[in-house]
C-alpha cells in the first residue's frame, strides 16, 4: 500500500508509505453510501440510483442542458455508445440503474426497506418534497443520503462502525456547522419527525434519529461528505480532446466545445453535472491543506473516486487535499481560514497559512462576495 493511516496534529490522517511520483494514482475507492441530489433528479439529470453514472448519451445531455434539440456535437464518429439494454429498473419504484449489478447491490445493501414501491403518495416522496422546499439548489447534503443510510442500518441490523469514527470527528469539532445554526434547526426537526413517522418502528433507526444523533448525522454529511460529479458530455469532451488531430483541427474542436459550454452556461450556469454526495472510509481521513499535494478525481464516470498526486511526495509526508475551490486557494489567508472555520470547524495551520501569518486579517470586497456565494451553497 502506498498510504497508511497515522495520527496527526489534527487527529487521524493519511501518510505516504513510500515515495510517490507526481500524477500517479494512490488509490481508488467506492463510497460506503452515495446519493444524487434531490433537485438534480427533479430537473432530469438521469443517473444510476446506485453509482450515479449518467444514463444520458453526451448528445442527450447536451440538448437537455442547452434546451436546444437541434444542437450537435463535433466528431460524432467518436461518440461513446450507451447500451440501454444493460439498464435495470427496480421492480418496485422503477428507479433506474446502469446495470443489473448496481440494482442487485442496491437492493442487497440498502434499497429494499426504503423503496417507495411506485406509490406517488408514499411518505418518502412527500418528505422529499418538503426537503426540496427547504433546500434550494445548490445542495450540499441530501435527504437521499439520509434515507440510504437508514436503509443500510435496517438491512445490516447495525449502525456501521465507521460511523462511530465520523461521529468522533463531529464531537471533537462540535456541532456548530452552518447547517446547524438556529435558523435551520426547526427545519431539521421537521425532517427528523417525518423520518421517525416512516421508520420509527425500527429500534436501530430510533437510535439513529435521536435528536442529538440526527444532528450529528447531518453535520457528518456536511463535513465528511465528498461531492460527486459525473457527466457523459464531459467524458465525451475529454475523449475527443485526446485524439491525434492536426493543429487546425484541434483549434476548431476547442472553439466548438468552448461555444457549447458557453451555450450551456447561458441556460444552467454551473449545474452541468449529475451531482451528489458520498461518504468514503479512506478518503475521509485526508486532511486539508491550502497547499494540497493530492487531489480527488472521478475518472470512472461513476461514484468511484481516485486520489492522485499533484506533485512528488516524500515517504512519511502527510497527504492533504484542499477543501477549498481553486479560486478560494488564491484568496487571502484570512478569507481561507474564516471559510474553513465556519464550514469545517477548524482553524487551518497548514504550511501556507503558517507562512502567511503576518498577512493582514482582511477580506477584500471581491473575496467577500465569492465566499458569500460559497456559504449560500453550504446552507442549501
Amino acid at each position: 500500500a502506498v498510504v497508511s493511516t497515522q495520527s496527526t496534529g489534527s487527529g487521524v490522517g493519511l501518510r505516504a508509505s513510500k515515495k510517490i511520483v507526481s500524477k500517479s494514482r494512490l488509490f481508488r475507492e467506492e463510497p460506503l453510501i452515495a446519493g444524487q441530489y434531490s433537485w438534480g433528479i427533479v430537473y432530469g439529470y438521469e443517473a444510476c440510483h446506485h453509482c450515479l453514472k449518467s444514463l444520458e448519451t453526451p448528445l442527450e445531455m447536451l440538448r437537455r442542458l442547452t434546451k436546444d434539440k437541434s444542437v450537435s456535437l463535433p466528431l460524432p464518429d467518436h461518440l461513446p455508445s450507451v447500451d440501454v439494454s444493460l439498464f435495470s429498473f427496480c421492480p418496485g419504484c422503477k428507479g433506474s440503474f446502469c446495470s443489473e449489478k448496481c440494482l442487485k447491490t442496491a437492493l442487497a445493501q440498502y434499497h429494499s426497506p426504503v423503496c417507495t414501491k411506485g406509490d406517488p403518495e408514499h411518505p418518502l416522496i412527500k418528505l422529499d418534497e418538503l426537503w426540496r422546499n427547504m433546500h434550494y439548489p445548490p445542495e450540499t447534503t441530501s435527504l437521499v443520503m439520509i434515507v440510504k443510510i437508514i436503509g443500510l442500518v435496517i438491512v445490516t441490523g447495525k449502525i456501521p462502525e465507521i460511523f462511530g469514527e465520523f461521529y468522533q470527528v463531529v464531537e471533537k469539532r462540535g456541532t456548530t456547522h452552518k447547517v446547524l445554526k438556529p435558523e435551520f434547526i426547526s427545519q431539521l426537526d421537521l425532517l427528523r419527525d417525518g423520518l421517525l413517522q416512516i421508520f420509527g418502528s425500527n429500534s436501530l433507526v430510533q437510535q439513529l434519529l435521536i435528536r442529538e444523533n440526527f444532528i450529528s448525522l447531518i453535520a457528518l454529511i456536511g463535513m465528511n461528505g465528498q461531492g460527486i460529479g459525473t457527466s457523459s458530455f464531459a467524458d465525451y469532451c475529454k475523449r475527443v480532446e485526446g485524439l491525434p488531430l492536426t493543429k487546425d483541427e484541434k483549434e476548431n474542436l476547442d472553439n466548438r466545445i468552448e461555444a457549447l459550454y458557453d451555450k450551456i452556461d447561458e441556460e444552467v450556469g454551473r449545474f452541468t453535472d449529475v451531482e451528489g454526495t458520498g461518504l468514503y472510509e479512506i478518503q475521509s481521513k485526508l486532511n486539508h491543506s491550502c497547499s494540497p499535494n493530492v487531489q480527488i478525481v472521478y475518472s470512472s464516470s461513476n461514484h468511484e473516486l481516485s486520489v492522485e498526486a499533484l506533485r512528488d511526495i516524500s515517504e512519511g509526508e502527510e497527504l492533504c487535499i484542499s477543501y477549498l475551490s481553486c479560486c478560494q486557494l488564491d484568496s487571502s489567508r484570512h478569507s481561507r481560514r474564516k471559510f474553513l472555520l465556519e464550514n469545517y470547524l477548524f482553524e487551518c495551520e497548514c504550511e501556507k497559512c503558517t507562512a502567511q501569518i503576518d498577512d493582514p486579517d482582511v477580506t477584500s470586497d471581491e473575496e467577500e462576495e465569492e465566499y458569500s456565494e460559497e456559504e449560500d451553497m453550504e446552507c442549501s
